[in-house]
């Protein structure tokens, strides 16, 4: 079967740019605060109906579309998994719907917007912290699993809470550094791999530190 987005899907996903293109360039120019919905409306060309088909505040467009969150099939094989788990943990965050946008320049300029109004930055962060906790969760899970599969008595049960929320903190870490690197490529106008093989690059450099 065909991958292809057929035609009203890649209208719809051109039209997603367009807003977050017309909403980070205004704010970029005008200021946060200054900046409308009906700026943004006037700037992509498009009604502020079709804005709000799209996205449901200013401060979405901004953020964007492409938050990253848990991919619940991943989550599952991980969760019953007795494979290496920090190699398979890189695969349960993507960035969806499909992948990050397709324009790298998109996302420089998006996160020089944002450092710059202290509103936005609480917006992300509240938007990756969801995802750490989620994330930190399913660890949980998997690390009680593994320790039951050994034998684990209950000290060694009671510390599998820390455990997971010391390998969240690991994985947000790495994330962040591929994501950076990413930007910072595509700022150098270097070629960038492709938005889905970040879990590459994350097993990548836990291989490394290994």
């Amino acid at each position: 079967m065909s991958t292809v987005p057929g035609p009203r899907r890649r209208a719809s996903e051109e039209t997603t740019a367009a807003i977050e293109r017309a909403a980070i360039d205004l704010v970029t120019e005008h200021g946060y605060d200054r900046v409308t919905v009906d700026m943004i409306c006037e700037a992509a060309g498009i009604s502020q109906r079709t804005f709000f088909n799209h996205f449901k505040t200013k401060d979405a467009a901004l953020l964007g579309s492409d938050a990253p969150m848990i991919d619940e099939r991943a989550a599952r094989e991980f969760i019953v998994s007795d494979g290496p788990l920090l190699a398979e943990a890189t695969r349960l965050v993507r960035f969806g719907p499909d992948q990050l946008p397709a324009d790298p320049a998109l996302i420089i300029r998006r996160l020089t917007a944002i450092s710059q109004h202290p509103m936005l930055i609480a917006r992300q962060m509240e938007r990756l912290t969801q995802v750490e906790d989620e994330l930190r969760q399913i660890l949980e899970l998997r690390l009680r699993q593994d320790a039951i599969r050994e034998g684990a008595g209950e000290d060694e049960l009671a510390a599998v809470p820390e455990q997971a929320e010391l390998v969240t903190h690991l994985l947000a870490g790495l994330m962040r550094y591929v994501g950076l690197r990413w930007a910072r490529a595509a700022e150098r106008g270097e070629p960038v791999a492709d938005p889905s093989s970040l879990a590459d690059e994350l097993a990548a450099v836990i291989r490394k530190l290994g």
